[in-house]
């Protein structure tokens, strides 16, 4: 079984980051499973990345979006390139994200 390395970029550190702040406000062990949830869904990215559906992007779109459910309300946003999987962002389904991308 081929294996991928997961990269994370800077902007879906600071999702993430909006994310847990935003959970914290909450609870805090809400906004701690939330972290845990997110990073081992990007590192099982790992075993079968193109098992997750593709993202609808505009036609001006420079790649293939995939997108992956964390907990019914985060989408995980990724790319598969040759021997690696790319993270893009995390971003809250409740949000109005289009302009994000």
């Amino acid at each position: 079984m081929k294996k991928y390395s997961a990269i994370w970029t800077t902007d879906v550190l600071s999702d993430l980051s909006s994310c847990i702040s935003f959970g914290l406000k909450v609870s805090k062990e809400g906004a701690r499973e939330l972290k845990i949830a997110i990073s081992q869904a990007g590192e099982s990215l790992g075993c079968f990345p193109e098992k997750n559906p593709i993202f609808p992007t505009p036609k001006w779109f420079p790649f293939v979006l995939r997108k992956q459910v964390v907990n019914n309300r985060y989408l995980v946003l990724y790319t598969v390139e040759e021997e690696k999987v790319v993270i893009y962002r995390v971003l809250d389904v409740r949000r109005s994200f289009q302009q994000l991308l």
